[in-house]
């Protein structure tokens, strides 16, 4: 058995790209099923299940992958981070040899002189872009925020100044670097956004080998020509990943997510303007819970609801309910424009997600005839534009009588809607009496439910 060690440099992603290229050389050398990646907090260990005396074929492995891949400029000029300059620099040679002896153990330290690599590594050293801090830059700067200011136009000095988190601070090895590389092209989920790009990696919570491993390895290319023409909320990007390729969800449910984006490129070099770690097991269960939350998402992707797209991501990640009602509202209005008979409501499946998931309603209060008949009625005057109705009791509160006066007056307007031949439902008084009668323990979980079902679509069962 031998066990590499990523180098312990202080940048999240950098850790995770290193031990993605070692996990590869370990791939690509006897098979996915003896390659172990264990996150042991801050840096990785990458167990490959092989002799020690057969280690120069990890070495020989890893030198076949430079020159087959590495030996021109294309893939280091294609990913984000990476200047022309750079690109130009890491490309391998027929005289490069980068050891491996140097993974097998991890010198702990806590600061670095300004004349070593950041990884500590000896060798030729790089000036790349290869890995980004949320807030530090390497060891000695963990309790302080490195930040520059640099002109908001870079040619001309006088411009504004821009406060910027640099992601050129000190140098790293050529071996590092060029593991990253594999690293990032093997298993990163990038895209471009507008005139950015993101690069997205899956940072596993519990050991990951096998099969998991080889769809890290199989899934990273699907993002490549995926393009976004508005900006997508950073908080908002995992749920938008796993929304474009839904049997992600499989395999990432115990890894969390880092989401880094970029601005620049070419020759002027690259900056980090956002850089997040988010645990995705809340966007799994919402995109495994049924096809018609992904279509949710897609709509609003297509549509470019970049605002509810970012309330939507509050609802699934942080379950904030009291954005609930105004998520449900937006989505339907945002597009029944006059000119359309076409309505937009939410699918009824997503509607029940909400319900129990997020506003944690009992589904004795959900499934309950009384209130699926009331929010039949209410849904009429939706679809009809007339939205006073479900605002009014969205926005009643337990106090005050506007939740009674409200369905009281709706019912009047029904049935004179109904005395001029208009296909509404009407509730009976009994079920009227029994909405009040929930109401009156359960006043929130009722008035949420009869809105949001009136938002959606009806069910089989309403229709027939």
């Amino acid at each position: 058995m031998i066990t590499f060690q990523t180098p312990l440099t202080g940048y999240p992603d950098l850790e995770a790209k290193i031990a993605y290229g070692l996990a590869r050389i370990g791939t690509e050398a006897i098979g996915l099923e003896k390659v172990v990646i264990k996150n042991c907090g801050g840096y990785y260990q990458v167990r490959i299940d092989i002799d020690d005396s057969d280690f120069q074929l990890l070495e020989n492995t890893f030198d076949l992958l430079c020159r087959r891949l590495l030996s021109d400029e294309h893939i280091p000029s294609m990913t984000p981070g990476i200047t022309g300059r750079s690109a130009r620099r890491i490309k391998t040679t027929e005289k490069d040899a980068f050891p491996l002896k140097e993974y097998l153990g991890c010198e702990y330290a806590f600061s670095n002189k300004k004349t070593e690599n950041v990884c500590k590594h000896s060798g030729s050293s790089l000036g790349n872009v290869m890995g980004f801090a949320a807030s530090t830059a390497y060891y000695n700067k963990r309790n302080g925020i490195d930040i520059v200011s640099i002109p908001q136009d870079t040619r001309n000095r006088n411009s504004p100044k821009l406060l910027r988190r640099p992601t050129n601070p000190r140098n790293i090895c050529k071996t590092c670097g060029l593991l990253s590389l594999l690293g990032s092209w093997y298993s990163t989920f990038m895209f471009s956004m507008v005139d950015k790009q993101v690069i997205g990696i899956p940072i596993p919570n519990r050991e990951v080998s096998g099969d998991v491993l080889g769809q890290v390895f199989a899934y990273h290319h699907l993002f490549r020509k995926e393009w976004f023409g508005n900006p997508i909320p950073e908080k908002a990007i995992p749920l938008v990943i796993l929304a474009r390729i839904p049997s992600t969800a499989y395999f990432l449910k115990d890894f969390d997510l880092l989401v880094i984006v970029f601005s620049g490129g070419g020759n002027r070099g690259y900056h980090a303007d956002a850089m997040s770690i988010t645990p995705i097991k809340n966007y799994v269960d919402f995109i495994d819970a049924s096809s018609f939350n992904i279509a949710t998402i897609e709509r609003l992707i297509n549509t470019g609801s970049y605002e509810l797209l970012r309330i939507l991501n509050e609802l699934v990640f942080y379950g904030r309910k009291e954005l609930l009602g105004r998520f449900a509202r937006i989505y339907v209005s945002q597009d029944n424009t006059k000119s359309s008979n076409y309505r937009t409501l939410l699918y009824v499946q997503t509607a029940y997600y909400f319900l129990r998931e997020v506003a944690m309603i009992n589904p004795e209060i959900i499934e309950n005839p009384a209130i699926g008949s009331l929010s039949r009625t209410l849904r009429y005057f939706v679809m009809n534009k007339k939205y006073g109705y479900a605002d009014d009791i969205r926005n009643a509160r337990k106090e005050s009588r506007d939740f009674e006066d409200t369905i009281a007056k709706m019912l009047r307007e029904g049935r004179l809607r109904l005395e001029q031949n208009e296909k509404i439902h009407l509730p009976s008084e009994n079920e009227i009496k029994e909405i009040f009668r929930l109401a009156y323990d359960r006043f929130e979980e009722v008035k949420t439910a009869l809105t949001i079902l009136a938002f959606s679509f009806p069910s089989g069962i309403e229709q027939n």
